[in-house]
């Protein structure tokens, strides 16, 4: 049996700044692919975003290829591209097309009910649950009613069955099947880009937090389990060995959550001396000069943190579970010892006013992170802020192109914040951050090389036009 997994194209959905935005190996796809190679299928990994194909490009491809079954994996804002893909497949090859990821795994009932381009709906991780559907259509399972995690249809009827429990330990997965594709294809975002060959791993799955605003428990659970050391280790020396990677970018959503674990895989690091460069999102409670040092020893040289707002308020509303004095001192350790520091900031939330968007701004600025991100925020289905304050207005709505967290067109408004405030705030909080003159003189007398440079001019220049846009819709 041909199995053909298809990432869904997305950059389109970011405006004028997709030029800085980067395409990623989609890490997901991966993990289910080597799942399926495991048991013995035929896997094709297709990404049309990268290889630049077209809806006609990709139906010859298919027809040529052709595979017995398709999985599609998108998230809320590219879902209609995923809704057009299915059709193409339907009309052309007339095989079982199902759905996966955070979107699918929100609205799975709604999904089905609207869509017979899809016959099946995984929710939840899908390594497991995708290849029993697979086998399904082989015949080893006789029954969908067995497979635990999907939603599917019989004729008119939505049927959903228990939840899959999670994989636990996640060490039992395989590798991503990175060798499908061509891996040199991929780039990173303009400001996380070194100009060195680079790729993305997940070391963990789940979150402890309960950030209202977050919709990644929908697919990696909401308990945290991490790789071991061990097989971390094992990856990057498989990355830095059959690609020659000089740079990783770890995707998990807190990757500081157990120091003795990042202890153990710094100082691995150090040991095999593997001259690596990397990145990763941390939480300012969960680091401390001391793993911090270690950190900057092993090869990493920038942290991302989510600060969100320095409105405690707002804070507390969004259960961020920090404080604003967290956030001075984790900044003010990790630009001490050298880190790029990547500060991520949210307007929309509720509790949220014009006073609290302007204490943010000037947050930001006195916190003094290399870089600084605004945007709106995105109620994306399954989020708690989604299910208590969105719901009634989007519930059933197939409009999901603009629930992209720095497009153009925000879908968030309060009561006494509209829609076009929030994206006056979003354009003013960039002019004012980056285009300060002691800023830029920063950020020049750090430039390492004439990539970096290269990399940053792309990003200034992806900015100001996202910015224009930002500043010319909210006038309208």
């Amino acid at each position: 049996m041909k199995v053909c997994l298809i990432n869904t194209p997305y950059k389109d959905m970011y405006g004028p700044i997709k030029t800085g935005i980067g395409c990623y190996f989609p890490i997901g796809l991966g993990y289910v692919a080597s799942a399926l190679l495991k048991k013995g299928y035929e896997v094709i990994l297709l990404d049309p975003e990268v290889e630049n194909l077209n809806y006609e490009e990709m139906k010859s491809f298919l027809k040529k290829n052709k595979p017995d079954i398709v999985g599609i994996s998108c998230a809320t804002p590219n879902f209609r591209n995923a809704s057009d893909i299915a059709k193409m497949i339907k009309e052309e090859l007339k095989i079982p097309v199902v759905l996966g990821g955070v979107h699918a795994s929100a609205l799975p009932s709604q999904i089905l009910k609207n869509h017979p381009e899809f016959d099946a709906i995984v929710i939840g991780e899908g390594e497991f649950s995708f290849s029993e559907i697979c086998d399904y259509y082989q015949n080893k399972i006789k029954s969908s009613e067995s497979i635990d995690g999907i939603a599917y249809r019989v004729g008119n009827v939505i049927k959903i069955t228990k939840p899959r429990k999670i994989i636990d330990p996640i060490d039992v997965l395989p590798f991503p099947a990175r060798h499908l594709v061509d891996l040199s294809k991929y780039k990173l975002s303009v400001h996380v880009d070194l100009g060195k060959k680079s790729a993305t791993i997940l070391t963990s799955r789940g979150c402890p937090y309960q950030c209202t605003y977050c919709a990644s428990y929908l697919t990696m659970g909401e308990k945290f389990r991490a790789h071991s050391a061990k097989y971390v280790l094992h990856e990057i020396e498989h990355l830095t060995k059959n690609y020659g990677i000089k740079h990783i970018v770890i995707q998990d959503d807190t990757f500081t959550v157990n120091k003795k674990r990042v202890e153990k895989i710094c100082a691995t690091l150090i040991d095999k001396k593997l001259n690596l460069n990397w990145y990763c999102f941390a939480r300012v409670d969960t680091v401390t000069k001391e793993i911090l040092s270690l950190m900057k020893q092993s090869g990493c040289y920038s942290i991302g943190y989510g600060i969100e707002s320095a409105d405690e308020t707002v804070l507390k509303n969004i259960k961020k579970g920090i404080t604003p004095e967290q956030c001075r001192e984790a900044l003010k350790i990790s630009n001490e010892l050298g880190f790029r520091t990547l500060a991520f900031f949210m307007f929309g939330n509720p509790g949220e006013t014009k006073e609290s968007i302007e204490k943010t701004i000037s947050f930001a600025k006195e916190l003094k992170p290399d870089l600084a991100f605004f945007n709106s925020l995105i109620p994306y289905p399954g989020t708690e802020v989604y299910d208590t304050h969105y719901k009634s207005k989007f519930e059933g709505s197939e409009k999901w192109e603009d629930f992209v967290a720095i497009g153009v067109n925000p879908v968030v408004e309060l009561e006494n914040l509209s829609s076009k405030d929030i994206q006056k705030y979003v354009y003013k909080a960039n002019m004012q951050f980056y285009f300060r003159p002691l800023h830029i003189i920063h950020l020049a007398s750090h430039l390492r090389n004439l990539s970096e440079l290269k990399v940053y001019t792309n990003g200034v220049y992806s900015l100001l036009r996202q910015c224009f846009s930002w500043k010319k819709k909210s006038k309208n």
